[in-house]
């Protein structure tokens, strides 16, 4: 880098400025990476250069780029800019956020002008909104907070250097200067700020939907939920810990409420080239609801029972995961930004899908019963007997089944075939296993996961001609304290089949998962319940931080009006009680109602005013701050903040008689402060006396 003469005689305090900057600037793209939205190699390039440049500043070498330098860097990056979108990181959020660090260094290293400092703090407040709006976890938090206190004092600084720019040696000379205001402004200027935002918070307009949109790391799912699943692949979700909904039952949830949390969310029905397909839509006569009705979860559903209340994040799909126990389903009004356009359907095979892909956390109720409303509407059930055509498994099915008729007796024949699969082995094993895996994993293998076992069944059954489904969803979960709410993570993810039974049995549910590949309702042990509360506040903040939308306005400022008018109505029923009472005391509610303004107006004048401390104070300075208060005291608009020559214009409009001892403390104070003299002896009774002089003399002078 270049340099040139040295800046700080053209810019007061550009050193301290520059070294406060980059403090900032090094902060604020820090959560970047943990929100994967820059890579690290990215990130450690532009810490390490500002490192450099900050140990250059600190070491009083300011470097000063030409404008020549400057305009050359811009045209190299217009062709790393297509590169970066076309090669690199393909993704226009992350050239944008190259761009910015690209830009801030540059800055920094080309201040020439006042005005350059403050578009390197703009640069570096950017970099700041960045990290905090691609941010998905609630440690965000503790860096806002962190940020708040290294800016809160970069700017009291900032604002001492402009006010001493036209001394700029008293920085240097006097240590006092650089001492900010003690830890309890601070604190309390951060935690006004923080008290402030939380109204703004709730009650600002929200905007639809986002104009930019980010990814976070770790949601990506890669097979489950989508329309289509190949049953020898198994995707993120299964492996992950990360907490995916909330259900909150009005009634303790026990160990043997495992059926309660077997949630059905997708059945496919079509098997095509290996792999299940959703038939195209064929949705139910009367099946789509609009938002706010009660959503029947079965062809003859209905409401009552026990009610859960589910958070559900984005798990990439329209379709609503629901308790097999279920009969009613309602959406939440809150977890939607447009209502209007808010619809469920129920498609043939029974799920459950909005009119959009919920890019939120949204909320719903479920009520539920002790055993599950049988679907006797056959729906799909055409698609659903389509076999495979594989002989292999036909030929292995009816050997198992010893003698039962699969058409005659198809629930007997399904519970043969569950019974079968659930003796072998379950392994989570990720490897694909080619074009014939159904029939290597039934005839060889006999290890597997979930979505095997469940694929196995399925077309096993099918090929013997009872119709079969392909169903997703999530079985168990972690039960939370008090036994009121579990968390249901990705490894609860779970697959199982649906079977046609008959018109008097309907669609029945079997699992041929062995018992140990199948999720349970757990109470984790102690030492595991930190994860449990971290993830609460997780979700907790992805619900009303993250998603609190229009709805949640709406639903905050309804529960708010209700309990204003149940306030309201509790006064007016109390004070009815008391009316007799009241109208014998109206003289001594008049009397109580002055005093207590006379009070507020003495506390405003008195503890609310203008503080005029003078102890710890050096003798000079002392004075001057017990002259400033007794000419406020005679009308003069002077604070602490108010320079010598203000103070000095208001005692001269007493006379001479009292200008004249005003100006002594006034020049001792200037002595003092300024000049680095200590008091002389007898100082403090020299200036006593010339206070008590002007007391005097203003007195006289009224």
């Amino acid at each position: 880098m270049s340099t040139g003469p040295p800046a700080a005689a053209e810019i007061p305090f550009l050193k301290e400025r520059l070294l406060a900057l980059g403090g900032l600037a090094f902060l604020a793209p820090v959560p970047l990476f943990f929100a994967n939205a820059l890579e690290l190699a990215v990130l450690l390039a532009y810490l390490g250069v500002l490192a450099l440049l900050l140990a250059r500043v600190r070491r009083g070498s300011v470097p000063r780029l030409g404008n020549r330098v400057l305009n050359l860097a811009g045209l190299l990056y217009v062709p790393i800019i297509f590169l970066d979108v076309r090669f690199g990181s393909q993704t226009l959020l992350k050239t944008m956020l190259h761009l910015l660090l690209f830009t801030t260094l540059f800055k920094l290293a080309a201040i020439r002008k006042e005005r350059d400092l403050s578009l390197a703090l703009v640069l570096s407040g950017l970099l700041f909104v960045a990290s905090v709006s691609t941010s998905f976890h609630y440690a965000i938090l503790l860096y806002v907070l962190l940020m708040a206190f290294a800016g809160w004092s970069v700017l009291v600084k900032w604002a001492l250097w402009r006010d001493l720019s036209g001394a700029p040696e008293e920085w240097s000379r006097d240590r006092t200067a650089r001492s900010l205001p003690g830890r309890g402004p601070l604190v309390t200027s951060v935690l006004s700020t923080v008290l402030l935002a939380i109204p703004l918070f709730l009650f600002l307009p929200r905007l639809k939907a986002p104009y930019v949109r980010g990814a976070e790391a770790g949601r990506e799912i890669t097979t489950g939920f989508s329309e289509s699943v190949d049953p020898d692949l198994f995707g993120a979700l299964k492996q992950s810990d990360r907490v995916f909904l909330r259900i909150t039952s009005e009634e303790a949830l026990g160990g043997g409420d495992a059926a309660v949390l077997r949630l059905r969310t997708l059945a496919l029905s079509r098997w095509e080239n290996g792999v299940w397909k959703k038939p195209p839509d064929r949705s139910a006569a009367g099946a789509r609801s609009g938002f706010g009705a009660l959503v029947p979860l079965a062809p003859r559903g209905a409401g009552g029972g026990t009610a859960m209340t589910i958070d559900l994040t984005p798990i990439q799909t329209r379709y609503l995961p629901y308790p097999l126990l279920g009969n009613a389903l309602r959406l939440s009004e809150a977890s939607f930004r447009n209502p209007g356009h808010a619809w469920v359907e129920r498609d043939a095979s029974r799920n459950l899908r909005l009119s959009f892909e919920p890019d939120r956390t949204i909320q719903y109720a479920v009520t539920y019963g002790t055993r599950p409303i049988a679907d006797l509407e056959p729906g799909d059930v055409a698609e659903a007997r389509t076999p495979a055509g594989s002989a292999a498994l036909r030929s292995f099915a009816l050997s198992q089944l010893g003698g039962i008729e699969p058409a005659a007796n198809p629930e007997a024949a399904a519970r043969e075939i569950e019974a079968v699969l659930r003796s072998w082995t379950y392994e989570l094993d990720l490897q694909p296993r080619g074009p014939n895996a159904v029939e290597d994993f039934v005839l060889n293998r006999r290890k597997g996961h979930c979505q095997t076992f469940a694929t196995a069944m399925a077309l096993l059954l099918r090929e013997v001609g009872v119709p079969t489904r392909f169903v997703t969803g999530f079985l168990g979960g972690e039960l939370g304290a008090f036994g009121k709410y579990v968390l249901v993570r990705g490894q609860n993810v779970h697959a199982w089949v649906e079977v046609w039974c008959g018109p008097a049995r309907g669609w029945v549910t079997f699992d041929p998962t062995p018992s140990i590949g199948q999720p349970g309702l757990e109470t984790v042990p102690l030492a595991q319940r930190l994860r449990q509360v971290t993830d609460g506040l997780e979700f907790f903040y992805d619900r009303f931080v993250l998603s609190f939308g229009q709805g949640d306005q709406a639903e905050l400022l309804r529960k708010l009006r209700e309990a204003g008018g149940g306030a309201l109505s509790a006064l007016r029923r109390a004070g009815a009680g008391l009316s007799p009472f009241l109208r014998r005391l109206p003289a001594a509610a008049l009397v109580a109602a002055l005093l207590l303004v006379l009070f507020l107006i003495v506390l405003g004048r008195r503890g609310l005013g203008v503080s005029w401390k003078t102890r710890g104070l050096a003798p000079a300075s002392a004075a001057y701050r017990r002259l400033q208060k007794a000419l406020h005291r005679l009308g003069a608009p002077l604070t602490p903040a108010s320079v010598p020559a203000e103070t000095l214009a208001a005692a001269a409009t007493l006379g001479p008689a009292a200008a004249r001892p005003a100006e002594a403390i006034v020049r001792a104070y200037v002595r003092e402060s300024f000049g680095g003299l200590e008091p002389a002896p007898g100082e403090e009774g020299r200036l006593r006396a010339l206070l008590d002089e002007f007391r005097g003399a203003a007195g006289r002078s009224r």
